[in-house]
């Protein structure tokens, strides 16, 4: 399914109208079900929709501690439809149900009792590694130049990035980049996640789950994510332009060289 729509438009500039062609990003209603109940309803960009999806149940708690190791994704099932894609999911349905926006309020998340772990990660990198990522990362942001609809999010080694997302929900692009790398059996404890949106403390909890040591953005943080990073010591990093950043938690994992 193609991420972008084209579209004819009217185009003002310099005082004169004229007809133009354009691209948005497409926006997709994607319906998860279990045990044939409705759980979730979420809006995305209609790409890497199964690693959405298994980022989305490991970073929500949907599969519990101890059942990720003997649970099969490719018992999940996905029909594209036209304006929705329905998926079922091999999995117990919650309680509760859930429907996410697009937008940059996350809206209602499943309830966890799982209790976090610390991150011990004794991952090293210096401050000009991170900018050359970022640099890179910024380049590879093909459909937000098409479109200027959407974040992205880059999983990366301290020399070079594994695996870039986009969506028009920044969430949605996180979870991409854990569900891939569950899919991939590739562990976070020693990478490195860059994001092109605001740090919040939804995005910090993702990346404890996920076990992410580091957090890069351009954008800035937010209090109670700040916060949450100190207490299970990821290292935050906002503000990243040009040659200066921010490091807003435990600085120890960033050298000058």
């Amino acid at each position: 399914m193609n991420p972008f729509a084209k579209l004819n438009i009217i185009e003002y500039r310099e005082g004169a109208f004229s007809e133009k062609a354009d691209r948005v990003a497409s926006e997709k209603k994607l319906r998860i079900f279990s045990d044939g109940k409705e759980i979730l309803s979420l809006l995305c960009t209609p790409t890497m929709v199964k690693e959405l999806i298994v980022g989305f149940a490991l970073s929500e708690g949907l599969l519990k501690n101890g059942t990720q190791r003997n649970w099969c994704s490719e018992r999940i099932e996905i029909f594209w439809k036209d304006d929705e894609i329905e998926v079922h999911l091999p999995i117990e349905a919650p309680n509760a149900i859930a429907t996410i926006t697009s937008g940059c309020a996350k809206g209602i998340i499943f309830i966890s009792d799982e209790k976090l772990p610390l991150i011990q990660s004794g991952i090293k990198v210096s401050a000009d590694a991170i900018i050359g990522l970022y640099k890179e990362f910024q380049k590879k942001s093909e459909l937000f130049n098409a479109t200027g609809g959407v974040h992205s999010a880059a999983l990366c080694s301290e020399k070079e990035i594994i695996i870039f997302t986009e969506d028009i929900g920044r969430h949605n692009a996180v979870d991409k980049i854990i569900g891939y790398a569950f899919l991939e059996n590739i562990s976070m404890q020693d990478k490195i996640l860059l994001l092109s949106g605001r740090l919040s403390s939804e995005i910090v909890l993702k990346a404890i789950k996920a076990q992410v040591p580091v957090l890069v953005s351009r954008a800035a943080p937010t209090d109670r994510a700040v916060d949450t990073a100190k207490e299970f010591q990821i290292t935050m990093i906002g503000f990243l332009r040009g040659q200066r950043l921010n490091i807003y938690s435990s600085p120890e994992r960033i050298t000058e060289k």
